[in-house]
């Protein structure tokens, strides 16, 4: 139907020389249409009684249409004789819409790492799914935290395997390890390098020195990552480790981004997205994974020591 566009504003024209013979077929098309009007879609969808005023000042004066969007003009182009203006006004800025901080894969890591103690227990298959989530966060945050992402994956592998033969007799920490030992495949505290008890001495200090790492972002004015970083390296790894990764692990942590960038990486945002409800949100997030490590982390060690299955031996 003819009023069936966004028409704006109509505007008498002032232009006295339009053609008769255009006036006339334009009044003439109009009433052939005028049955349409009465459509009851068309009362629904273009304002009728609007639509009824709009006509009898096109019937009345020679007019020029102004309109946003001129494929609308084509639409109605049996008005002869009819002025074209297009209108495109300058429309109000609109702020952009806010960005939902998601936080996913840090979701999973509090959440899952919150559940690992039951009681005084550590559920063994609860440890592995958050070691899992841990080991996917890592790899989506900074390259400096590249090699220990690999170390994790690696020792995640030597936990799994021996766990996945009988889960029900591992189904805590402590009961898996001491199938191991009463295996007789440790020597004394000299573990097997391919064994449970292994990777899972190792990825509870590599989480030990993660924690330390999270704590120094929650203040904002704490030590630049890479300073915590490095202090937690020399705290918990470096003792163990030999003349190579005494090496490299320094020169990857020296890569490590300021605390903001950090953030940003761990808010799964950008730094442009990045703002104090973000850095507060994200804060609060690692402060809830820090509470569930530290408790979890001393219950993993007792267990190691209470079975002589801390092996301090360099790699």
């Amino acid at each position: 139907p003819f009023f069936e566009f966004p028409m704006d504003i109509i505007i008498p024209s002032d232009d006295d020389t339009d053609n008769v013979d255009h006036k006339r077929r334009s009044k003439q098309s109009l009433q052939q249409r005028h049955d349409i009007m009465d459509n009851e879609r068309f009362r629904q969808h273009s304002g009728y009684e609007r639509a009824l005023k709009i006509q009898k000042i096109i019937l009345s004066s020679d007019i020029t249409i102004v309109t946003t969007t001129m494929p609308y003009a084509n639409s109605i182009s049996f008005l002869y004789g009819t002025k074209w203006q297009t209108n495109s006004p300058a429309l109000p800025s609109i702020a952009p819409r806010k960005c939902q901080l998601k936080c996913t894969k840090l979701d999973d890591v509090c959440t899952t790492f919150s559940a690992c103690l039951k009681g005084d227990e550590v559920d063994t298959a609860q440890l592995i799914e958050a070691c899992k989530a841990h080991l996917v966060f890592m790899k989506s945050g900074s390259n400096s935290l590249r090699l220990v992402a690999k170390d994790l994956e690696s020792n995640l592998q030597k936990a799994e395997k021996p766990f996945q033969k009988s889960p029900k007799q591992g189904k805590t920490l402590s009961s898996l390890l001491e199938r191991e030992r009463e295996a007789g495949i440790h020597k004394g505290s000299k573990l097997k390098e391919q064994s449970a008890a292994m990777g899972l001495l190792w990825i509870r200090r590599s989480l030990a020195f993660q924690l330390e790492l999270y704590a120094s972002l929650i203040d904002q004015d704490g030590p630049h990552p890479r300073d915590a970083a490095y202090e937690a390296y020399i705290k918990h790894l470096s003792p163990f480790h030999g003349w190579t990764l005494r090496k490299l692990f320094p020169a990857s942590l020296s890569q490590i981004p300021d605390r903001q960038a950090l953030i940003a990486q761990f808010g799964e945002v950008t730094l442009d997205e990045l703002n104090e409800e973000y850095d507060s949100e994200v804060v609060t997030k690692l402060r809830s994974l820090v509470i569930a490590l530290g408790p979890l982390l001393s219950t993993w060690e007792r267990d190691f020591v209470r079975l002589d299955l801390e092996d301090v031996r360099r790699v």
